[in-house]
């Protein structure tokens, strides 16, 4: 027995001598964490010979087998992106190894150019680099983005590329302010940006199981300089105006490497409500937005990333505060297109307070937990409170002269709500390469609470007769909550080296309750203390659906993608109607829902792809509760218990083109959309008494609304963008063209209206990059809509706005700073009004203090002219509208603006190495 124990002993140790083990592990892209393929690996011993060699596949996975034990490097390469190189101890178990690869300035088969080119293209990434826009000293970085050919902004700080809204804003491949990529743009300096990549980002899932489904996310990247990766930097600026104007912003950011902090604060009374309209002092459009009047907003936001053991965990989370206070009064004049009878008009005159509170906090957790598994979790929370009071009155006239009605009215609306949520994505690579399987959920809760109180006093007309004097006083509660989750299980399975399957089955349930009440006012007690049983309602809706589905995709690597898939959705709708009589209904729904994706690469950089898809919208509680609504007796609103779901088919055509050396860039969309079961409102007007039912009555010139369904509703949009920088002339150029055509229904009088609109809109923007010391920008915007109405006395209406501007920014006298903002907006008529022009000027002069010029006292005139007016003119199927509010008019400005820069220093919160613990740490100071 000993002899055997020996022998046994023996052979054990023998084996663990001469033992062999794997090495397996990812490379992904550092900025953007894309999967690389065909990245080469090679081990090498202490005396740099190669011991083995592999390259990573699609998803970029990496295995090496049988590997000696020892101590070794394992070296990374591939063009395009610096060298990675880790030390390797291999000892008695399996080892996992990832890699984050930095790009280089070589860029993919840009070898035999000499000079660096001005746009890379790595699949679905265009880059471009810093060097090739212009910016003041001191600038934020969406004055940088505005100049990417392709990218613009708007006047309220949303970004679009290509056509198509940008989603989130990353810095260095991370998450950075991602609920509002706007504060993004507004936080970071232009100067630390080396690389700015606009990406069509495929979701985690995708990436993860290497099945590529055709659905991408817009997205803008910034790649901040290697050496302003590690500091502070910010802004603060203060400024006190006459008329008891103020303004105050500040941001201030400490980037230690993959660890970020940044904190926002602004407060002011110039109409300057988000962290995107900073500096602009109220003037987005001209004043051009009825919806705001004059407000005072307060806000703050936190941000914080920062990864987590040994790079493997990327953690994000972010706080926004926003409070506002707006005072608008405003004037309408509507006209109702009444088909052969005589058209409806309505003059009203509106004031109100409106306050609003806004909290929003959201984290998200990225954990590579090894090799084969990944987990995505992402929770978030919304509280939000609106407070409206308004007063209000109307006259409403048959043709120009016939009176029907007068208001007067007195509004007060509470509202509040809450909502948690979260989505979680677990990710797992079975034992075969190309094998997943993935779970994602996603839910969320939400309570709503309301009170409203309207006094209203209406007199109604019959042949320019008072008829009927109706006094409202009454008081509305509402209670309500509403959860929901959605669920899907997908398995890949590679059948080939370009062929992969996808299954999947989808579970996803929403469930809501509203309880409205309506209480009446008794003048014997002084309370409302009775309840008018046919004006409240307790409602609760329920939908189930499963799905159950396949995918199958071809793609070869910048040649051909092809992707083709079939799901079989069934859905079962449930309402339960409590009070004030019991009534259950139930609805079955059953779709199939087909997707194609066709990609066809002429070239790394031109291709065309072909997306179809279908999907299925529920209608909302507010449109299935049989609720009438009686809060504005002229315009009494109900729901729709039977109204079926929606069904859409959505096309696209893109063609993408774009010149690495001079920087050429060409995209162009060809979107067509079209629904069944499309849900609009049902829309009676009259011009005499009419009872709805028996306790609500329809007084001469009121509407009543109700949501139904109708098929054949489609649109049209095509949607081109031009970039090119012109070295000669010194000069970026962007142009962006968009033509649309769509067809709509509505029901007016329980006639069923067919109604047409179409139109364009061109942008062209010219931004100078010769000089960092004089910077000039020109843009024209104009939009053109035209409608169609057949049914109407008149036809055809036609709305253009113009909008020509001119921006410069000069430097002079060493530490003199000029600016202004000169713009000419037209709005037509419609219907034979005339058309209104107006001309504005925002200027600033300042001077920079401090021996690093960072600093900068100044004076700002907004609305110089004072010309700001605040105009809105519409059609629609069933109307045409003039709205003319308050607006911010001409006001000054002593305003002192501080810049922190300090790069490279050491940092005093958390570990010189980020907060990871496992890399050494440097003592370089500096300061740029």
């Amino acid at each position: 027995m000993k002899n055997v124990l020996v022998v046994l002993t023996l052979s054990l140790l023998s084996l663990t001598a001469f033992a062999q083990q794997r090495i397996t592990g990812t490379v992904v892209d550092k900025t953007n964490s894309n999967p690389l393929n065909d990245v080469t690996l090679q081990l090498l011993n202490d005396k740099d010979s190669v011991l083995a060699r592999t390259r990573t596949n699609s998803e970029g996975l990496y295995t090496l087998e049988k590997v000696p034990t020892g101590q070794f490097r394992l070296n990374t390469s591939i063009l395009g992106y610096k060298v990675g190189s880790r030390s390797a101890k291999i000892a008695d178990k399996e080892l996992t190894i990832n890699y984050q690869l930095e790009p280089s300035e070589i860029v993919l088969e840009e070898i035999a150019v000499t000079a660096a080119p001005n746009v890379a293209v790595r699949g679905d990434t265009l880059e471009f680099n810093s060097r090739n826009f212009a910016t003041r000293e001191y600038a934020e970085a969406n004055e940088m983005v505005a100049q990417v050919p392709g990218v613009t902004i708007d006047e309220e700080g949303n970004v679009s590329a290509h056509g198509e809204q940008v989603k989130r804003i990353l810095v260095d491949g991370k998450e950075f302010f991602s609920t509002d990529p706007k504060i993004a743009l507004k936080n970071l300096p232009a100067d630390i940006i080396d690389k700015l990549q606009i990406i069509d980002e495929r979701s985690e899932q995708s990436r993860f199981a290497g099945f590529d489904d055709g659905k991408r996310n817009k997205i803008i990247n910034i790649v901040t300089k290697p050496d302003k990766r590690k500091g502070y930097f910010g802004r603060a600026n203060a400024g006190k105006g006459d008329s008891d104007k103020f303004a105050f912003s500040s941001n201030v950011n400490a980037f230690n490497e993959d660890q970020k902090i940044a904190i926002n604060l602004m407060a002011n009374n110039i109409n300057e409500t988000n962290f995107a309209e900073q500096g602009y002092g109220g003037q987005r459009r001209g004043n051009n937005n009825t919806d705001r009047g004059i407000a005072d907003t307060y806000a703050g936001a936190l941000n914080y990333s920062n990864t987590f053991l040994a790079d493997k965990m990327d953690f994000n989370a972010d706080y926004n505060f926003r409070r506002s206070d707006a005072y608008t009064n405003s004037l309408t004049a509507l006209e109702y297109l009444m088909q052969e009878r005589a058209n409806q008009f309505q003059d009203s005159q509106t004031e109100s307070n409106v306050g609003n509170i806004n909290h929003n906090f959201s984290t998200r957790v990225k954990w590579k937990i090894d090799s084969l598994n990944q987990l995505d979790f992402s929770p978030n929370f919304t509280y939000t409170e609106n407070n409206n009071h308004n007063i209000g009155n109307s006259i409403r006239r048959i043709g120009e002269s016939e009176l029907l009605n007068t208001s007067d009215r007195n509004n007060t609306n509470n509202t509040s709500n809450f909502t948690f949520g979260g989505n979680m994505t677990y990710m797992r690579r079975l034992k075969n390469p190309g094998q997943t399987i993935s779970l994602n959920v996603n839910g969320n809760k939400s309570t709503n609470d309301g009170f409203g109180q309207t006094l209203a006093f209406n007199e109604y007309y019959r042949d320019a007769l008072l008829s009927r004097i109706d006094t409202n006083n009454r008081e509305s509660i509402t209670n309500g909550y509403g959860s929901g989750i959605n669920s899907r299980l997908s398995y890949t399975h590679r059948l080939a080296q370009y062929s992969r399957l996808q299954a999947n089955y989808n579970f996803r349930n929403t469930r809501n309750y509203s309880d409205r009440k309506t209480m009446e006012f008794l003048a014997e007690t002084g309370q409302y203390d009775e309840l008018n049983e046919r004006l409240s309602n307790e409602f609760q809706n329920d939908f189930n659906f499963h799905s159950v589905g396949a995918s199958y995709a071809y793609n070869k690597r910048d040649t051909l993608r092809i992707q083709v898939g079939l799901n079989y959705e069934h859905g079962m709708r449930v309402n339960d109607r409590t009070f004030p009589i019991d009534l259950r209904t139930t609805a079955d729904f059953a779709s199939l829902l087909p997707e194609v994706t066709a990609v066809y690469y002429f070239t790394k950089t031109k291709n065309v792809e072909f997306n179809y898809n279908t999907n299925t919208n529920t209608p909302s509680i507010n449109d299935l509760q049989d609720y009438v609504d009686v809060s504005n007796e002229l315009n009494i609103r109900n729901g729709n218990p039977n109204l079926n779901q929606e069904y859409i088919h959505t096309a696209q055509l893109r063609y993408r083109d774009v010149n690495r050396t001079n920087g050429r860039s060409f995209n162009s969309n060809i979107n067509f959309s079209y629904t069944n079961n499309k849900i609009v409102r049902s829309v009676l007007i009259t011009d005499t008494t009419m009872v709805l039912f028996d306790d609500v009555i329809l007084g001469a010139g009121g509407q009543y609304s109700v949501p139904v369904n109708v098929d054949g509703v489609y649109s049209i949009r095509a949607t081109n963008s031009y970039g090119l920088p012109i070295k000669k002339l010194g000069i970026n150029l962007n142009l962006n063209s968009n033509l649309f055509y769509n067809k709509n229904f509505a029901y007016l009088n329980d006639k069923l209206i067919p109604s047409k609109g179409y139109g364009f809109s061109q942008h062209v923007g010219i931004f100078t990059n010769f000089s960092k010391n004089i910077i000039i920008g020109m843009n024209y915007n104009a939009n053109v809509n035209f409608t169609n109405n057949p049914t109407a006395r008149i036809q055809n209406y036609t709305v253009q706005t113009h909008r020509v501007s001119n921006t410069l920014t000069l430097e002079f006298l060493k530490r003199m700073a000029f600016s202004y903002n000169l713009a000419y907006l037209y709005n037509s008529g419609i219907g034979g009004s005339e058309g209104i022009s107006t001309t504005l000027l925002n200027a600033s002069l300042g001077y920079k203090v401090f021996k690093q010029k960072n600093a900068e006292l100044s004076l700002k005139a907004f609305d110089l002219l004072n010309n700001a007016s605040s105009i809105r003119r519409t059609a629609s199927e069933t109307a045409i509208s003039s709205v003319t509010s308050n607006t911010l008019n001409r006001y000054f400005l002593l305003s002192f603006t501080y810049n922190l820069r300090n790069f490279g220093g050491k940092m005093i919160f958390g570990d010189d190495d980020g907060g990871r613990g496992d890399r050494p740490r440097g003592n370089r100071r500096g300061r740029n």
